[in-house]
Parts: structure tokens; sequence; C-alpha cells
């Protein structure tokens, strides 16, 4: 599925490595921005989309973080650009569903998403869960 079925892809002029880089370069607050976190979970390879102020409870969940290699091998795109839609399972925090627009990774460093969280849901692209 193409980025822009789901959002708005938003190219910028400068690269954005953090949420507040990203917060500023669309002019949002930073609980507007989400991150997508490639996590290997045994032998499975999952993702998860949270606040970008929030952190993920790698224990609770039993995993660990996918290295940078296996997010590239496994998503096609380098770390800091991860979209929200995968073609690994994906899970949203459900305090997003809550909020009309959010704006996450868009394919690489100097692009970001606008998307409805709810969306991915309702399309089947995510599934919500407690973070």
């Amino acid at each position: 599925m193409r980025l822009d079925e789901v959002g708005e892809r938003i190219v910028l002029p400068t690269p954005v490595r953090t949420v507040k880089q990203a917060a500023q370069a669309v002019g949002v607050s930073e609980d507007k921005i989400v991150k997508t976190l490639v996590v290997k979970c045994g032998e499975e390879y999952r993702a998860y989309i949270l606040r970008g102020t929030k952190r993920l409870d790698l224990d609770k969940l039993g995993c660990r973080m996918a290295t940078p290699g296996e997010v590239a091998e496994v998503t096609g795109y380098n770390v800091g650009g991860v979209p929200p839609v995968l073609r690994i399972p994906v899970y949203i925090d459900r305090e997003l569903l809550a909020e009309d627009y959010v704006y996450g990774g868009g394919g690489d460093e100097y692009s970001l998403l606008r998307f409805r969280p709810a969306e991915l849901v309702e399309r089947g692209l995510a599934t919500p869960v407690d973070i």
C-alpha cells in the first residue's frame, strides 16, 4: 500500500531526527508526533505506533528493539523514517485513536506522514493496544 493512500506525505527541506524537530517542522505540539518502533518478539517482528514522547516497555512485551539492519530488512525503511503502514503486524497505542490527525514517519528522514490513527484501525492496518 502506498503511503499517500493512508495520509498526506509532507516532504521537508531538512531532515528531522527528533520529535522536537518534527514538531517544529510542521508547526504542531510534540504530542502530535508519533513514532513507529520495530521490535523482535521471539521469531516475529512487530511494529508499535506511539506518541514520540512516550516509551515502549520492552520487558512487559517480552521483546527487544530490532537492529537498524533488521528494521531495514523487514520494513524496507531506515530507522527514523519508518511509516505506520508496514507488511509486519502493526499495533497502535489506543490513546492515539482520540486524535484527529498525527504526524509519523514518511518513509525517510526528510518526510512525515499526516494521518488519522482511527483510519489505520478501521482499514485493518493496525490493531489497538494499551501501551
